[in-house]
């Protein structure tokens, strides 16, 4: 089969595209045929080796663990699935060597749903990781309730441009930061104050507005004292969720009763059924996609590398 694979950790340089045998198949698994898969930053992390220490690979290894395309082999366990049907799911592994960057792809049947026929596999295959990600940092972690506010670090990217339409769902007020260039696409998600950090001092700003700080802070950038900013713009008794890091060791947290979790997120076939359903009603906006073929893959990891694109980079392998 046609894959991305890299047979060392490195730049995104070292992916390649060439031939690897056909996964075998679990009980408990589908094997899929990729129509689309996605770029999230968790690819970047596992490729450059920088999770070398949570992880064992093998190589060569298939990146990948986003993916939407048609069932066309079943495990014997598997029951409730069939050949033909077409699915979106979350490949997730710490042990990954055969991910979707892929033309197949196996996956466990609790982690996948169906795809419904108005969105395309192209959307589909953007919306897994990225939207159990901010669902279960929102919802789950963060309990966030109407009334209540949150601030959502970079608005234009793949868990920001998920995270805030499905908090304004929830009844929050919005604040985010993103670039100039991309404040009319966060607007547009729903966003009620957008920061553009390239001219503004965010926390000044959002001091302005939440003097004794938000109820929740999604932080899903890595350096720069961003994980510091996160615990000082969180009220007494508020929360931060860390997407891409540990929280920082700082007295505020203790004393000031914040609840500081660094959240590894789970692939949950029936809530991502839930989420695609609010996707499909329109309760939910779709986030943008920009596509290239899988042969790009490597161009694909630069562009996303760059931290400046809107939505999510996606990668057509069929």
């Amino acid at each position: 089969m046609k894959a991305v694979f890299y047979e060392q950790h490195g730049a995104p340089e070292v992916l390649q595209v060439g031939e690897r045998p056909t996964p075998e198949l679990q009980d408990h698994e589908v094997l899929v045929e990729v129509v689309a898969t996605s770029v999230n930053p968790i690819d970047r992390r596992l490729r450059s080796g920088e999770l070398q220490e949570y992880i064992t690979r093998t190589f060569p290894v298939v990146p990948g663990w986003d993916l939407a395309g048609r069932i066309v082999e079943v495990g014997t366990k598997v029951t409730h699935w069939q050949v033909g049907d077409e699915i979106l799911g979350l490949a997730f592994t710490w042990s990954i060597q055969h991910g979707s960057y892929a033309e197949y792809c196996p996956i466990d049947a609790a982690s996948i749903t169906q795809k419904p026929a108005s969105i395309s596999f192209e959307q589909a295959a953007a919306l897994p990781l990225v939207s159990l990600t901010a669902w279960q940092a929102l919802s789950e972690f963060g309990q966030l309730q109407a009334g209540q506010s949150v601030f959502i670090q970079a608005g234009a990217g793949g868990v920001g441009s998920v995270a805030i339409p499905m908090a304004k769902h929830l009844g929050a007020k919005v604040y985010t930061t993103t670039s100039a260039k991309n404040r009319d696409y966060v607007k547009s998600l729903g966003a009620d104050v957008v920061i553009d950090y390239t001219a503004e001092d965010y926390e000044s700003v959002l001091r302005q507005h939440e003097p004794n700080g938000v109820d929740l802070v999604l932080e899903a950038l890595l350096g720069n004292g961003t994980a510091e900013a996160a615990i000082r713009l969180t009220k007494d008794g508020g929360r931060v969720a860390y997407m891409n890091n540990e929280p920082p060791e700082m007295d505020d947290i203790e004393q000031r009763n914040i609840t500081a979790e660094f959240l590894h997120h789970r692939p949950d076939g029936e809530m991502l059924a839930a989420l695609v359903d609010l996707y499909q009603s329109g309760k939910i906006i779709l986030p943008k996609v920009q596509v290239r073929p899988l042969e790009e893959a490597m161009d694909a990891h630069l562009e996303s590398e760059g931290g400046h694109t809107q939505g999510k980079v996606v990668l057509r392998i069929a």
